[in-house]
């Protein structure tokens, strides 16, 4: 502190500019009065203040994820929504030696979806239930939890039991998406709630449950529960300081004006699901956000909304600032199977120079889609496929009668089941191998359609017969510019964990049966693999603490669509909990 003439010149905290001003300043320690003529270097008044803002998140930060190989900042680590890791400590040669260094109960027993958010060795992560959770990634220390009330008559109107998918980043706040329609701002270091907003009812069996996207210096959401038909699907942003909604897109219509109205015959728009239910992606260059919309409904009775039903089973492409529909891609027109088309895109610039985004839809198909125009490059089956016979211009399917569900008539051995040739567990590309790591399912279905009217706030399925039949799976490496099968690992279990692809040439996934396992990038082969004790249906991640590498896994079985049937049978040999085990190299 500088005193002259009962005046006070505080640098409390000063930019580089401001630096150079105060060593001339303390050279010659004159502040200038108000009546001097000439104050010294023309500057009256020199002050800066500093706010403590530990592991704040800036938007610097977030655009240049793909570069930052010590955090977890996205859904899929990055905007591109990779999944890859540049860290190369765990390597193909010691990855036998990964160790359980610490575990964390979440105290409940719902099917767990969840991952982890890392912001400089902190753990951000959310149980079902929507608890949310901040850890000292070296210990397992909790250094705060939240615990959201919710009311007592939610659970018969979730799908899916009460999963949570993350939460989002930003500033000094994190960010929740709640399964009774709010978005909760947190303080990052004290867990305590600044601001929450309402977006919808959830006696109407709307509900939210995926981590929320930061892009263009927005909180965006999707909304789930599209199943119960009335439902509008919709995407919201909202400012990240106060809650407020700065734009709101619809995935259907909610009018009979709008021209995509006219691809819902009999005004079935009115009850068409769709809603928008995984985490989107964004490309700050276009500004640019592409977000997935999922099945119409009802579900399997396509009879009665002939059309295409737009925006159903398509990626949206959406001006940032103003949520406004750019451009879309349908995967499956006039679903008639649930093949929700809300699966990850991930934005790659392939060896043939072309900006795509690569997209493992649950209809069993596995699209090259180019980012610009939205056009498709190529279209391959990821397991077996029998809906199709073929597929037109633009990669439009061309649909199998035989396997289209009617009232008088059950469609036997439809490929793939509703869960999909991929769920919504999320690939992982690799720059250094330039594959996509696809974790996939192999199963079919038998349905049989009957009509039912649609009533608020309970399921609009329209299905008088709809059997799993049995199901396998595995991990599949594609190259991300042809299309090509490059590797193939089959297990006796559906894939049921997203991906994980690192520098150190190792992929990580986990399995229904409770298995994390480590695999070579370039052929699949086995290398480590570790029992959690109970099924994986969360996805893996990495980051650094203190300079080491450790490995993530949320586990905890469970899930919607069929999977309580399938894991009915894997309980005789396993119990349900969820938590969350961290691994790192012994020492």
């Amino acid at each position: 502190m500088n005193k002259n003439s009962g005046r006070t010149l505080r640098p409390s905290a000063v930019s580089t500019l401001a630096s150079s001003l105060l060593a001339a300043l303390l050279l010659a320690p004159v502040v200038a009065h108000a009546e001097d003529p000439e104050p010294p270097l023309g500057i009256n008044v020199l002050e800066a203040t500093f706010k403590w803002r530990p592991n704040y998140v800036s938007d610097d930060m977030l655009i240049n994820a793909d570069k930052d190989a010590n955090n977890w900042l996205h859904y899929g680590k990055d905007y591109q929504a990779t999944r890859f890791s540049q860290l190369r400590q765990v390597t193909q040669d010691n990855v036998k030696k990964l160790v359980p260094k610490w575990n964390l109960s979440f105290g409940v027993n719902d099917a767990q979806d969840s991952q982890t958010t890392v912001v400089n060795g902190r753990i951000y992560v959310t149980a079902s239930q929507n608890k949310v959770f901040s850890i000292d990634g070296a210990t397992g220390r909790m250094l705060w939890k939240y615990e959201r009330s919710l009311p007592g008559d939610l659970g018969p109107r979730l799908c899916c039991e009460a999963v949570n998918r993350g939460v989002a980043v930003y500033k000094d706040m994190v960010y929740m998406a709640t399964l009774d329609t709010h978005v909760v701002a947190l303080n990052n270091t004290t867990g305590k709630v600044v601001w929450e907003k309402k977006l919808g009812d959830y006696t109407t069996g709307e509900i939210y449950t995926s981590m929320p996207l930061v892009a263009d210096g927005k909180i965006v959401v999707g909304n789930s529960g599209g199943d119960v038909g009335a439902n509008v699907g919709k995407i919201t942003a909202l400012d990240p300081d106060t809650g407020e909604i700065v734009w709101q897109t619809t995935t259907r219509p909610t009018d009979a004006k709008d021209p995509n109205a006219k691809t819902w015959a009999n005004d079935s728009w009115r009850t068409g699901g769709s809603s928008a239910w995984l985490t989107g992606n964004y490309d700050p260059k276009s500004n640019t956000i592409y977000w997935g919309v999922g099945n119409p409904t009802p579900d399997f009775d396509p009879s009665v909304r002939k059309g295409d039903n737009l925006y159903s089973n398509s990626t949206l492409m959406m001006d940032a600032r103003t949520g406004k529909i750019k451009n879309h891609f349908q995967y499956t027109p006039n679903d008639a199977w649930d093949y929700d088309g809300n699966n990850e895109t991930i934005l790659v610039d392939d060896e043939k120079g072309r900006k795509v985004w690569l997209h493992g839809d649950r209809n069993g198909h596995l699209y090259s889609i180019d980012r610009v125009t939205g056009k498709c490059n190529w279209v391959v089956p990821i397991a077996r496929v029998n809906w199709v016979t073929g597929f037109s211009d633009n990669c439009r399917p061309i649909v199998n009668p035989e396997k289209v569900p009617g009232y008088d008539k059950i469609a036997k051995d439809i490929a793939p089941i509703l869960d999909g040739g991929k769920e919504w567990h999320p690939a992982a590309y690799s720059p250094k191998t330039k594959l996509l790591y696809v974790p996939y399912i192999d199963s079919s279905m038998d349905i049989q359609a009957k009509k039912m009217e649609w009533k608020r706030g309970e399921w609009f399925l329209s299905s008088k017969v709809l059997k799993a039949n049995p199901y396998t799976g595995g991990i599949k490496a594609f190259n991300a510019t042809t299309g090509e099968v490059v590797w193939s690992r089959p297990q006796s279990t559906p894939a049921t964990s997203g991906m994980l692809a690192t520098a150190g040439g190792v992929v990580f996934a986990g399995d229904a049966e409770g298995w994390f396992h480590a695999m070579r990038d370039d052929t699949g082969e086995a290398l480590w693999r570790f029992n959690v004790g109970t099924g994986i249906h969360g996805n893996p991640t990495t980051f650094t603490v203190d300079g080491k590498q450790y490995v993530a896994i949320v586990y905890g079985p469970g899930g919607g669509s069929l999977w309580p049937l399938v894991y009915d049978e894997l309980f005789k040999h396993q119990n349900r909990g969820g938590g969350m085990m961290i691994f790192g190299l012994s020492e």
